[in-house]
């Protein structure tokens, strides 16, 4: 293999895929790798030159967005080649036109102008004047926005064409296709315009037949000549096309999926329940579920498939053949239309009265199998797309395309994306994580506000985001300053923390709220066990502190679930009668589960520490080297430190399990359960942090027998039954 070491870029760093023969630079948001982003490794172990032959390493550069060529019957100010990101523009119109859009724009991070391209109208023509995108030039005379006027662009040389490269002015006074933009290869989408778009285009695409409720009138757009009413004569099928050819790793790989996931689940939370299928490629397509399947329509079943599927599968055939995964899309739809036919179905609905959506993502270029552009014509035919002039039927087909990286080759993304006014079918991300945040942001967050334990897992995700339930408790005690003790939000008026950080006369606080009651187990006794030679015993170490005002449920604060509450069997989809056995059994089995706490991290962030509670062959050997803590020294009994109301962590085997830092620091082990990916991660709490063998948190490598208690919270559920039983968290029996 090759070195990376021997191909490095300045102010970004280069990451290896396709098992070592791929090297892709990254680089800081509002910059790009140049002259290239990827390098790949030769047969004799060196890298490929880089383009022109040029010896200095690639480095990263600030990408700027593109001027404006022309601007007719108006002016732009500042005029220039580039504007660097922040940079603002400014428009003005001649006398007897006015502007169509913003009068300022600002130049984005990526690359890309924000708002929409302005233009000068007069309002003379049949259609309104085409705004002419920055770096574009349209041509032709005003006789264009007359009925059936043609207008055409071009992009000066190194910027690529996204949208319509020509539109005809309709009757009705619109045009056809879509808006254009002229893209520097290095700019990229932000998570935040994709889900915008995608969703207001996606949501044109699908409405779900409900009496007196339409998603035109969701969305604003009750007039929208594109809804789709999956009513009994009408359906929809949705096409997911993933790529898993050689320059996908891993990781990318398994993001691309679970986004897809995501798609599935934004769709039924639309209300539909469209017909599935799913094409997987590299070398060659595979079809890994058929619109055609019974259970094609469920999409709790078809999230699970999509669950499943390896990247392994295309790891001997590891081209791009996006031709093909067209190709199988096709035959899809030829299999649907026999089997309509068969049953009798004439005209086959598939053909005539089906919608169909198909989703692409893709992180490279086709190459072999020929261009794919010829195979979505087949497709158009197959559904009698743009036959017929007068009634072109271009609703009943939607294809969107996600470029992912560096190597998204933009032509042919852009041939293929659906051309619609108003619309925008064709995105490019820089990052596949990014595809995590874009699918979050198109799914309503307030229909999730009410579940306990949802964590944002996504990369961009704030800290508290992703621990919204974290709580830093402050206790102040006269001449003794401040401690500080951890804790999570278990309801709107409830911390639950451990009893060691407490005196019965503290009063904590936390995020400016007052605490109006302080409540520690009336069973923990550190010096109860002093007569048989333990000097602190934390049994029963849990307490719960009630704050004064009621925290209101946000992404960055929401509460943890405890088990054994309906609240936990809701996120975690158990079925309603659902028992507190039920949820031991899946939370507590008895193996190894992984749990985590939270350590400090930086300047005030939080580190998330996993480890394996042992609840399986080695929770005997864990519980055992408690002995070995140095109050411990004269016990011989390991149940006078010991009781079956501990968790244990730490040790070796099988990996080697950080350890929590004493005191102050002590927080809350957690398991998490996700249903099918894509789905939010629910974290329930099964433990506290109590006490450890070893104070040995900071050190590098501890010693096998540093174990970590945690009290089990399936064993103190009577006195949080009793304390919390004023909020409304549904204790199961």
């Amino acid at each position: 293999g090759c070195d990376p070491a021997l191909a490095p870029i300045s102010g970004g760093w280069g990451e290896l895929v396709g098992g070592g023969a791929v090297l892709l630079y990254r680089c800081p948001p509002g910059s790009a790798p140049s002259p290239t982003s990827v390098r790949r490794c030769g047969p004799d172990g060196t890298w490929d030159p880089l383009p022109g032959g040029g010896q200095e390493p690639p480095k990263c550069q600030a990408v700027f967005c593109p001027a404006p060529l022309e601007f007719e019957h108006g002016w732009f100010y500042p005029r220039g080649g580039r504007h660097p990101p922040g940079s603002l523009l400014r428009y003005g119109c001649s006398g007897g036109f006015s502007l169509r859009g913003p009068a300022e724009r600002r130049c984005g991070d990526g690359g890309r102008w924000e708002g929409p391209d302005p233009v000068c109208d007069d309002g003379s023509g049949d259609c309104p004047a085409p705004a002419v995108p920055p770096g574009a030039s349209m041509e032709g005379s005003r006789a264009r926005f007359s009925v059936e006027g043609r207008v055409r662009f071009r992009c000066r040389p190194g910027l690529q064409l996204v949208g319509s490269a020509e539109r005809r002015c309709l009757e009705g006074g619109s045009w056809s296709g879509t808006e254009p933009r002229c893209r520097d290869p290095n700019s990229f989408d932000t998570p935040e315009d994709v889900a915008e778009a995608f969703l207001a285009s996606l949501s044109q695409s699908v409405e779900a037949a409900e009496a007196n409720r339409t998603l035109g009138a969701i969305w604003g757009d009750p007039t929208s000549k594109r809804r789709i009413s999956l009513d009994a004569g009408g359906a929809l099928n949705v096409f997911l096309v993933l790529d898993a050819s050689r320059s996908v790793n891993p990781r990318d790989y398994e993001l691309a999926r679970d986004a897809l996931s995501e798609l599935v689940e934004k769709l039924a939370s639309l209300g539909a329940s469209p017909r599935y299928g799913v094409v997987t490629f590299g070398s060659e397509a595979r079809v890994e579920l058929s619109p055609s399947e019974p259970r094609a329509n469920d999409g709790a079943w078809v999230r699970e498939k999509l669950g499943g599927l390896p990247l392994a599968a295309h790891a001997h055939a590891p081209g791009t053949n996006l031709a093909a995964a067209l190709r199988a899309v096709y035959e899809l739809l030829v299999q649907q239309e026999r089997a309509e036919e068969q049953q009798g179905l004439r005209p086959p609905p598939v053909t005539n009265s089906t919608r169909h959506v198909i989703v692409i993502m893709t992180d490279g270029r086709a190459n072999m199998g020929g261009s794919p552009v010829p195979v979505l014509h087949q497709i158009q035919e197959l559904l009698s797309i743009g036959r017929d002039p007068r009634d072109p039927r271009d609703e009943f087909l939607d294809v969107y395309v996600f470029g992912l990286g560096q190597d998204a080759h933009a032509e042919t993304l852009n041939a293929l994306g659906s051309k619609k006014p108003g619309e925008q079918h064709v995105f490019f991300l820089r990052e596949t994580e990014e595809l995590q945040e874009v699918f979050h942001k198109m799914i309503d967050e307030s229909s999730t506000l009410g579940l306990c334990g949802v964590s944002l897992e996504f990369a961009r995700a704030e800290e508290r985001e992703r621990n919204p339930w974290e709580v830093t408790v402050t206790v102040t005690r006269p001449g003794k300053g401040q401690e500080r003790c951890q804790g999570s939000l278990v309801s709107p008026y409830f911390v639950l923390s451990a009893a060691h950080c407490f005196t019965a006369s503290d009063r904590p606080e936390w995020d400016r709220r007052g605490v109006s009651g302080l409540f520690l187990h009336p069973e923990f006794s550190p010096g109860s066990r002093r007569d048989r030679g333990v000097p602190e015993f934390y049994d029963f170490d849990v307490a719960l502190v009630q704050l004064d005002k009621a925290v209101h449920p946000s992404p960055s604060h929401r509460p943890i679930c405890i088990p054994c509450t309906e609240g936990a069997s809701r996120a975690l989809r158990l079925p309603e009668k659902s028992s507190c056995q039920d949820h031991r059994r899946l939370l507590l089995p008895p193996k190894n589960v992984e749990a985590f706490f939270l350590t400090p991290h930086g300047s005030g962030g939080l580190q998330r520490q996993k480890v394996l509670l042992k609840l399986g062959d080695q929770r005997g050997p864990c519980e055992a080297d408690a002995l070995r803590a140095p109050p411990y020294a004269n016990v011989s009994l390991l149940s006078d430190i010991v009781t079956p109301r501990f968790l244990c962590s730490g040790g070796h085997e099988p990996q080697v399990d950080p350890n929590a830092c004493p005191g102050t620091w002590g927080v809350l082990p957690v398991c998490c359960q996700r249903h099918a990916p894509g789905d939010p991660w629910v974290y329930p709490q099964v433990g506290v942090v109590s006490w450890g063998v070893l104070p040995v948190c900071r050190q590098r490598r501890a010693p096998a027998f540093a174990r970590d208690f945690h009290v089990n919270l399936f064993e103190v559920l009577p006195w949080l039954r009793e304390r919390l039983r004023d909020e409304d968290l549904g204790f199961l029996p």
